[in-house]
């Protein structure tokens, strides 16, 4: 038993070294000089904290405290656009995702109804197929459709996975809830008000997760992206950065996007947390 606790104790602190070294790596290089990065051995620590390309990528020049200029990043513009429209997007994609995905599990975990294994395998087909395998079809829609470089078509390429998948979480925590709807119906309830006044409520906890996860999903999307905005006004964070690679090769520039794209996801995790942690799939109300 002791043997057991040890083995999980080291595979615990290799996990969270795995997890946790990358981001400290980049978070520790986003606050060093162009000097301090070339050093070798490099620090591991950073003896003074430089914000400097903070600044620089929003487009503003920064004094250091050796009087040295850092000047502003030629692909401010290109970052405050792409970090715009990746908020655009993602909330507009958690909205849209939730009003649909909340009554249709609903109605999966709750109804019987003719077709109804054959449509639930059709919403678990599409969470189990690569969002790339539909890339060049979407392309070729999108292009005799106009909206290749635009936010509406990129918002509808997201809920074509945020919807599947969310539903699919959903419909199993739905079906764990009280059955309450007969007793709803013996008060005079319809069916949309039990689900509105009655079962929404004791879902919280899921919904607030599904909330959750089509944020990040949509936020974090990067395949669509490149492919259908990329290079347009459309162009949201993840695709920006990728180009800030070949043209501004500032290591401590990338360092501080990269920060930029984990506050937002990492701000709607720590609000929501408590029903995260709160959610349980065996039994909801507990």
């Amino acid at each position: 038993m002791k043997r057991r606790g040890i083995g999980f104790g080291i595979a615990m602190a290799i996990l969270l070294l795995w997890s946790l070294v990358p981001i400290y790596w980049f978070v520790r290089m986003a606050f060093l000089t162009h000097a301090e990065i070339a050093r070798f051995p490099p620090a591991l620590i950073p003896t003074h904290i430089n914000v400097a390309a903070f600044f620089n990528i929003f487009g503003f020049d920064y004094r250091m405290t050796d009087g040295t200029i850092s000047t502003a990043s030629g692909q401010s513009g290109q970052i405050i656009t792409g970090l715009e429209n990746s908020l655009i997007v993602a909330v507009v994609v958690t909205l849209i995702t939730l009003v649909i995905v909340v009554p249709l599990a609903y109605v999966f975990a709750r109804l019987d109804f003719k077709f109804k294994n054959l449509l639930l395998n059709a919403v678990l087909l599409a969470v189990a197929i690569p969002p790339v395998s539909t890339l060049i079809p979407f392309y070729s829609m999108y292009v005799r459709l106009g909206l290749v470089g635009t936010l509406p078509g990129l918002v509808i390429v997201d809920l074509t996975t945020t919807v599947p998948f969310v539903a699919w979480m959903l419909i199993g925590y739905f079906r764990n809830l009280p059955p309450i709807e007969r007793l709803a119906r013996v008060d005079g309830f319809s069916r949309i008000h039990t689900l509105l006044f009655l079962v929404l409520p004791l879902a919280k906890s899921g919904v607030a997760v599904a909330a959750v996860i089509a944020f990040l999903f949509s936020w974090n999307e990067f395949t669509f992206a490149l492919i259908l905005v990329n290079g347009t006004p459309a162009t949201t964070l993840p695709a920006a950065i990728s180009g800030f690679l070949g043209q501004d090769p500032n290591p401590a520039s990338l360092a501080a996007c990269l920060i930029l794209t984990i506050l937002p996801p990492a701000l709607v995790a720590y609000f929501l947390q408590r029903h995260v942690a709160e959610m349980n799939l065996a039994d909801p109300v507990r």
